[in-house]
């Protein structure tokens, strides 16, 4: 009884669980206003795209004016 009972939770669980996985996939997770509303998941993502690429240009800065003469212009 108790392993039957074992094997149904754990099968409810597999499916439950793909299920939600799916779900979040169709509908893009939190609902539809997730994405859009004011401060939403595009809107972060568009600000950390802007924080790496500052990033990565601040670095280039730096490894350029420590391989070139001061005098130099790229």
């Amino acid at each position: 009884m108790g392993r039957k009972l074992l094997m149904v939770l754990l099968g409810l669980g597999a499916v439950a669980g793909f299920a939600a996985g799916f779900a979040r996939l169709c509908h893009g997770g939190y609902g539809g206003w997730a994405h859009h509303g004011p401060g939403g998941r595009f809107e972060r993502h568009a600000a950390f795209e802007r924080h790496i690429a500052d990033t990565c240009t601040e670095a280039a800065k730096r490894v350029y004016d420590r391989q070139s003469p001061k005098g130099s212009v790229p």
